[in-house]
């Protein structure tokens, strides 16, 4: 382990790398001193940087995921364990980045030193704190209007929907089985404050659902395409049939593809829709007249209010995808955009009484008290929540 390194040196060549001014000499000097450290030096090297850190200096941001990742592109080069950088880097970017953070912040629900005032004690609740969803409260409609209430109904088989069974699975997902020529449709809502539903379709094809979405499909495929239409957030890994296409609306916009996997984000309240590929190729168009875009793995396809469609490339698929691992993932997250999916999981309204203009980072369990998430993101002092029943207030 080198911590030869002076802690006015350390915190210069963050600096320095934070500024984009670090010459290549002193970037492999701090890749060496990160990469290189054992976990517990590490640890307490840079918790006595940040005790001793004074939140009036004037020090800028860093983008900790990118220095993270180009240490972990030093592997090939330098023969660096992955592993023993992957146990302790996210404790050294939050640590690090409570160092070094005015405007953004990264925070991340690890344990911390009970002796630590100054860090956030995730273990004290609000007296009036909301806990995550504890089971699927998802509904599913038949055809004929009848309502099943997944989470009170047994194992087994649910209905029949002309020649084909429906299937209630024993981890709790949909699975529709069997053929027919009769075109029948089914709805299945998620509402919030539900956990997420999984759903397995006529073909083969499986869904899964967030919170506050909901998924309109027919109980067997016939014809030339298999349309679905959804509201809300949804992951699809369509079977492969070139015969017949898959394809996904909301709206205006269409999705379409032979098989693949892929995410929806397709929330009312968002500023866009967004079609976000992990595998294969799909086909995004929308109503407004702009010709269909093809996007490619890592690409996201945002599809805004007018129907106008903007590519984007090197998307982060963990955080898009962070919702279905059961996390909340932010990464330069406005403070309305995350508290919209604090009021989908945790099915809670939100008032702004102030305005904030800061970005967050942060990464915590889903399985968590809402209280855990609010009062990380508290101990930047740049905003404040309060608690009443189901109502979260963000003051500052």
């Amino acid at each position: 382990m080198n911590m030869k390194l002076s802690e006015d040196r350390v915190v210069y060549l963050l600096e320095v790398y934070s500024e984009g001014k670090a010459t290549a000499e002193e970037e492999q000097e701090l890749f060496n001193w990160v990469a290189k450290g054992e976990e517990k030096p590490v640890k307490e090297h840079i918790e006595k940087l940040v005790s001793s850190y004074s939140s009036g200096e004037a020090v800028l941001p860093v983008d900790w995921e990118q220095l993270y990742q180009r240490i972990v592109e030093e592997k090939s080069t330098k023969n660096i364990p992955l592993v023993r950088r992957i146990m302790w880097s996210y404790w050294a970017a939050a640590a690090i980045a409570l160092l070094l953070g005015t405007g953004y912040y990264f925070f991340m629900s690890l344990p911390v030193r009970k002796d630590r005032k100054d860090l956030v004690n995730i273990e004290q609740l609000n007296k009036d704190d909301v806990a995550p969803p504890a089971a699927v409260n998802a509904v599913l409609t038949l055809a004929n209007g009848q309502r099943i209430i997944l989470d009170s109904t047994g194992n087994g088989m649910l209905a029949m929907q002309g020649a084909v069974k429906v299937m209630k699975l024993p981890d709790g997902q949909i699975a529709y089985h069997g053929t027919g020529k009769d075109v029948q449709y089914n709805t299945l809502n998620n509402p919030r404050g539900s956990r997420v539903v999984g759903l397995t379709l006529a073909d083969g094809s499986k869904v899964w659902l967030n919170a506050a979405s909901s998924l309109r499909y027919p109980t067997a495929f016939t014809g030339k395409e298999r349309k679905v239409e959804i509201t809300g957030e949804a992951y699809f890994e369509v079977a492969h049939n070139p015969a017949m296409p898959f394809v996904v609306s909301k709206g205006g916009t269409t999705v379409r593809v032979l098989g693949t996997h892929f995410n929806i984000n397709a929330y009312d309240d968002e500023r866009s829709l967004n079609v976000t590929l992990l595998e294969g190729r799909v086909s995004v168009g929308s109503i407004a007249g702009a010709p269909p875009q093809v996007i490619i793995p890592g690409q996201q396809a945002q599809v805004g209010k007018s129907g106008d469609i903007e590519l984007v490339n090197s998307v982060d698929l963990d955080e898009v995808m962070a919702w279905k691992n059961d996390l909340f993932s932010f990464k330069g997250a406005g403070i309305e955009g995350i508290m919209r999916q604090v009021s989908r999981w945790y099915d809670v309204d939100v008032v702004f009484e102030k305005q904030v203009t800061e970005k967050f980072y942060a990464e915590v369990s889903k399985a968590t008290n809402v209280s855990t998430l609010l009062k990380m993101l508290e101990a930047t002092k740049a905003v404040q929540f309060s608690i009443e029943g189901k109502t979260i207030r963000v003051t500052l």
